[in-house]
């Protein structure tokens, strides 16, 4: 993947429009990208974006604590600036037996907590949030135990296919949908103060998935990524670069007995990259009626595939003017797609995904989660890696929804 310092010594290479561009040509501030919201009316405000902090863990919660309270983040969360820890005076530590009407003790005298002093629980730890153990749960169960896994949240919009609009239900905060639960619209109505998420099927035969968006959020997107590359470049930045590579790819896609199979190809060269029998095992929507935006989790196998004898017609052409952005474990596709089932006739889209850069780390931490939960070998890091994967994962497409403009 090319590097933004390697990108610079080479020609403008500007995106998908005039005004899409590639890092290098990004004119708006890095200060204008990603927002860091403060809502401090949502319950769902956990995922805002925190200050890195850099001081020691606390010391490891206690041997008998329940298992239940085991499911955390992988690194126990820290106050805020870091934290300082409270010293009684000497005055305080052992206070006399008057100034508690006779009676002596050994905890210090009352003081003022600061908000940067608190821990995060009794425990000193954090508990995984709810709304990522569900969709860590759902990752698991129908990912685990496949081989050629890929697991992708796209944005879009949930549309309700009986009026052809954005779908509005009665709820105040980010809502997903499971494979196991169904629920009418009847039955949504008596959730009208519901303030936590509230399982809804993905199978519900009023509910499709637009994975679109219009071209000035897109274009937003490309200069809020862009200026992220760049903050991030800096030499004197402290935490991980984000990189970028911009591709020009076309996919075909051929009937084959199998099932279909997709051919990409360099646009510009002409050679294969990439040949393969997609088959999509399962979809999570996640409805977030605060924001413009909704999401979907969805995973599905790749299975390597031979291309096409020469001479085979495509059933559908689709051209990809990809920015890709990745992130340590994890890689942004932010792609203009013209879809032209023959020459005549071009469709264009606006599509933002994420994905997992080595989705078979992924399922390696999948089966140490499975080894653990038969109460075998989980403990430490190594086992709720998975969950923690999964709650980055989750972080990323909750701030890109909180920022579509």
């Amino acid at each position: 993947m090319a590097s933004a310092s390697s990108s610079r010594n080479q020609a403008p290479d500007i995106g998908y429009y005039e005004q899409y561009s590639d890092p290098e040509n990004n004119q708006s501030n890095a200060a204008d990208g990603y927002e860091e919201e403060e809502e401090d009316d949502e319950e769902e405000d956990d995922f805002v974006a925190r200050p890195r902090r850099d001081t020691p863990p606390p010391p490891p919660a206690p041997a008998h604590s329940s298992n239940a309270l085991k499911r955390k983040a992988t690194e126990p969360q820290q106050p805020y600036g870091g934290r300082q820890p409270l010293q009684p005076s000497s005055s305080s530590a052992h206070p006399s037996s008057s100034a508690n009407g006779g009676h002596g003790s050994s905890e210090p005298a009352a003081k003022k907590l600061r908000p940067d002093a608190l821990e995060p629980s009794i425990l000193c730890a954090e508990p995984l949030d709810e709304f990522v153990l569900e969709i860590a749960d759902w990752v698991h169960r129908v990912a685990h135990g496949r081989a050629n896994v890929e697991v992708e949240a796209k944005v879009g919009t949930l549309i309700d296919t009986r009026s052809n609009e954005r779908l509005s239900l009665p709820v105040l905060n980010e809502t997903s949908g499971s494979p196991n639960v169904s629920l009418s619209t009847s039955l949504a109505k008596c959730f009208a103060h519901v303030c936590s998420p509230l399982v809804l099927s993905p199978d519900y035969p009023e509910i499709r998935f637009a994975s679109d968006m219009t071209e000035q959020q897109h274009a937003m997107y490309n200069s809020s990524l862009n200026s992220l590359v760049q903050r991030t470049g800096d030499p004197n930045y402290p935490n991980a670069r984000i990189r970028y590579e911009h591709t020009r790819l076309v996919d075909t896609f051929y009937n084959q007995p199998g099932g279909k199979v997709r051919v990409t190809r360099d646009e510009k060269t002409g050679q294969i990259k990439e040949c393969v029998q997609k088959v999509r095992i399962a979809d999570l929507n996640v409805y977030s009626p605060k924001r413009r935006m909704d999401w979907r989790v969805s995973v599905s196998v790749e299975t390597p595939a031979q291309p096409p004898q020469d001479g085979s017609q495509p059933a559908t052409t689709r051209r990809k003017d990809r920015m890709s952005y990745s992130h340590q474990a994890f890689k942004i596709d932010l792609t203009q797609v013209t879809t032209s089932p023959d020459p005549a006739h071009s469709q264009k889209s606006h599509e933002l995904e994420i994905e997992f850069a080595d989705p078979g780390e992924l399922m390696r931490c999948a089966r140490v989660r499975t080894r653990g939960s038969s109460g075998a070998t989980w403990s430490g890091k190594e086992g709720e890696a998975f969950d923690e994967l999964i709650r980055v994962f989750v972080n990323n497409i909750r701030i890109l929804v909180r920022n579509a403009g």
